[in-house]
């Protein structure tokens, strides 16, 4: 029945290949060719169970495609008819690719002479198991089975077992001997993988023998010798045809990227500037947005539970910090422990294990008391408001999804603001794809499933800059568009209050104070009076002073010192009270986070980390090894090097100012940010801190160079350019995030689900 499969998926090809000729017989044969292949398929998958989901997938999408295809043929609306065509296209071309490509083990034993059988396990040599019933059950973290004397080829093995948890996998490795080789020697553990309870396929083993084998042993381990993931291995069987598997959500995303790509290149509406159709854009935007937090609320909901708003406990932010106010105290409840206040250096990491002093982990210790370097605008804005009111402690998952959400909200409604002002000329496939591109880079996603508090901090600066980006651009203080000093003032509010929640922003509070200055000499040519220029100064500068002025207030009551927030006191990897710059140790950040390339590999998720400390002699921190630098995670990150180039483009009267605010938010705003973190090492989530801005603003040079391109030429290369960047970045965000967050204890209780999702976009391991 596989070759009756094989003739119906061949019969999809010539389908196919005659609904792109115009030929006067072309209609006939498609109609021919694609009954035939649902017919055949249905046949192949009654007839053997295994192609089933295969066969039902191929059956409804030829039919699918074969009817838009009538449709198309008769509709008289070109936009729909071209629309339908490529649907129906798209559609086949991904069953043949599911078909083929991602079931190709499914035809592994085509070419013959694998002999279905059962290995007896009453006559292998066990270890590590003991026998129950018909099967043997792990008594201890490994096992192994070898079976002697088998003389057969073999195609798949599968191994009928089962364990008792069933978010945990069992690893296997397989010794064999075959006839290139009658021991084991060298062809040990070549054979390794994971079997799943949940995940049918795990248990069938694709293997690429010579000959007949003689002897193979399998090696079961990580079930735990604490009985946790206790193993029930039942039977072992050979040469049982390997299972398709039909991956809906696998078709669906082929599909849409492909449709995607025609919309692109040559939907009509999406070849139309941006300010030629308001509405199209602000939908296009809304979409983006919704799909954003969309996604942003289904990656945080992995970790949280019904019992999330009624909780008695917390971190040092959701509750610590919350108990210290409610109290009208600023050091927190604990009390430090009689040793930890002994010590002659308590910030020395090395010398609080060695004498094994109990300390709070990545607090503040100043004075003998603990205080919180963490921000308090997250605790004064929802931590404890919800306190007082429920007596419950605020989740802090919920907390960074809704601050996620908001940062990812109010980055679409800045760009989108943003272009409108500056680009309102580039069609609507550029804003769209250099949008989503912004969205994939900018670091938001690894402040979802975790919620400690170093993601509390993270998102909620993040938030508080992208919504004060939003009302900066929407003031009109550097774009076209009367001056508006309300506008400004919630800006100046909000990038305010993005330094209580986490003080690197503070870097974002004086670039925006150049943006403010350029404002003044704005209303300057508005002829301003008096009257608008102290309105003007007190909505820009009042947020700035009482906010800051707080923080600063707060910072004296604790540290004695207007401008410390207290890092240097911090319980956490090195002691910072004597820690000296190195320029070399800050020069790792700025590689890792900006310059460092991927690495590759030939597994699923492909793309890797490739993070260095540059053979430095000294101590940099690594948080998260995990990630690669913003140029290559946003590849129109390099157009950065060309703004030279673009800056002829600016009239000579702003040239200056243009130059001066651009490489604050470019160049100058970033660079402040990494080597001022060096402290604290590498974490790849800092990358909120200014990936966004960095991306926008390469994008803009990217944007005023098209805009001057000589040729149609020219710019459908450019076009495609970036087309191919969008989706390298959809790449790498989907790889790098989800290797940060598994294989790890973040998921406990969810592997099955990161290993379905793997399997999605693994190519011959369905």
């Amino acid at each position: 029945m596989h070759y009756v499969f094989l003739l119906a998926v061949v019969c999809l090809v010539v389908y196919t290949v005659f609904s792109f000729l115009k030929k006067p017989f072309s209609k006939t044969v498609r109609v021919i060719t694609g009954i035939a292949a649902a017919a055949l398929s249905l046949i192949a998958g009654v007839v053997e169970h295994s192609l089933l989901s295969v066969a039902i997938g191929v059956t409804v999408c030829t039919l699918v495609a074969m009817l838009l295809g009538v449709v198309s043929e008769k509709t008289k609306n070109e936009g729909l008819k071209n629309f339908l065509l490529i649907f129906s296209k798209a559609v086949v071309m991904t069953v043949i690719v599911e078909a083929v490509v991602f079931n190709f083990n499914c035809y592994h034993l085509l070419k013959g002479g694998y002999e279905k059988a059962d290995l007896d396990l009453n006559t292998a040599a066990v270890t590590g198991m003991t026998q129950s019933g018909e099967g043997y059950v792990s008594a201890g973290d490994t096992a192994s089975v070898e079976f002697q004397n088998i003389d057969k080829k073999i195609g798949t093995i599968v191994l009928d077992m089962h364990s008792i948890s069933d978010n945990a996998g069992v690893n296997y490795s397989i010794d064999f001997a075959d006839e290139t080789n009658a021991s084991y020697y060298l062809r040990t553990g070549l054979v390794k993988g994971e079997v799943w309870n949940k995940i049918d396929q795990t248990r069938y083993i694709v293997c690429d023998f010579s000959g007949k084998v003689s002897k193979i042993k399998i090696n079961l381990s990580g079930m735990g010798d604490d009985g946790k993931n206790q193993v029930t291995l039942s039977a072992v069987h050979i040469n049982d045809p390997y299972p398709s598997l039909f991956n809906y959500a696998r078709f669906f995303i082929i599909v849409l990227s492909a449709v995607f790509i025609w919309m692109f290149k040559r939907a009509l509406t999406f070849r139309k500037a941006i300010d030629a159709q308001a509405f199209n854009t602000k939908a296009v935007t809304a979409i983006l947005i919704l799909i954003a937090v969309f996604i942003c609320v289904m990656m945080s909901s992995i970790t949280m539970t019904s019992r999330d708003f009624s909780l008695d406990t917390g971190n040092q932010m959701t509750k610590e910090l919350v108990d210290a106010f409610e109290d009208g105290r600023s050091e927190l409840d604990t009390v430090p422990s009689a040793e930890l206040q002994a010590m002659e250096n308590p910030y020395d990491w090395s010398a609080r294990a060695e004498q094994n002093v109990s300390a709070l982990w990545d607090h503040v210790y100043y004075n003998g008391k603990y205080y919180s370097y963490y921000g308090i605008g997250p605790v004064l804005t929802i931590f404890l408001p919800y306190h007082l009111i429920t007596g419950h402690y605020f989740p802090s998952i919920w907390a960074t999804t809704i601050f996620t959400s908001l940062g990812l909200i109010f980055i679409g409604l800045f760009f989108h603001r943003l272009m409108k002002k500056l680009f309102p000329d580039i069609p609507l496939s550029l804003y769209t794809v250099a949008l989503i591109t912004v969205y994939a880079s900018c670091g938001a996603w690894y402040c979802t499933i975790i919620s400690n508090f170093y993601e509390i901090a993270q998102s909620s600066g993040f938030c508080c800059v992208a919504i004060g980006a939003y009302f900066l651009v929407k003031s009109n203080i550097f774009t076209k568009g009367k001056v508006k000093p309300h506008r400004l003032l919630l800006s100046s509010l909000f990038l305010a209050l993005a330094v209580t929640c986490r003080p690197t922003t503070a870097v974002w509070c004086v670039v925006a104070v150049a943006f403010i200055i350029a404002g003044i000499f704005k209303l300057k040519g508005e002829k301003a009076d008096k009257k608008q220029y102290i309105v003007y100064l007190v909505c820009a500068f009042v947020p700035f002073v009482l906010i800051g002025g707080g923080q600063m207030i707060y910072n004296f009551v604790r540290f004695g010192s207007f401008t410390d927030f207290g890092i240097d006191y911090s319980l956490t990897i090195n002691d910072f009270t004597k820690a000296e710059y190195h320029t070399q140790l800050a020069a790792i950040g700025f590689y890792d986070y900006l310059f460092a390339p991927p690495s590759f590999s030939g597994e699923f998720p492909y793309i890797g980390t490739n993070i260095s400390t540059l053979s430095v002699n000294g101590y940099y921190f690594i948080a998260t090894n995990n990630g690669c630098g913003l140029l290559f995670r946003a590849l129109p990150t390099f157009a950065l090097f060309a703004a030279p180039f673009a800056l002829k483009y600016i009239k000579k009267e702003n040239k200056k100012k243009v130059a001066i605010l651009f490489s604050l938010v470019a160049f100058v705003a970033p660079a402040v940010i990494i080597f001022s973190i060096w402290e604290s090492g590498y974490g790849v989530r800092y990358m909120m801190d200014f990936a966004f801005e960095m991306v926008t603003c390469a994008f803009l040079v990217i944007f005023m160079l098209y805009r001057h391109l000589k040729g149609k030429d020219a710019k459908r290369i450019y076009e495609n350019m970036l087309l191919i960047a969008m989706f390298a970045a959809l790449a790498v965000c989907v790889a790098l995030t989800y290797s940060y967050f598994y294989p790890g204890s973040y998921v406990t209780g969810h592997e099955v689900g990161f290993e379905n999702f793997a399997r999605i976009f693994s190519v011959f391991n369905t």
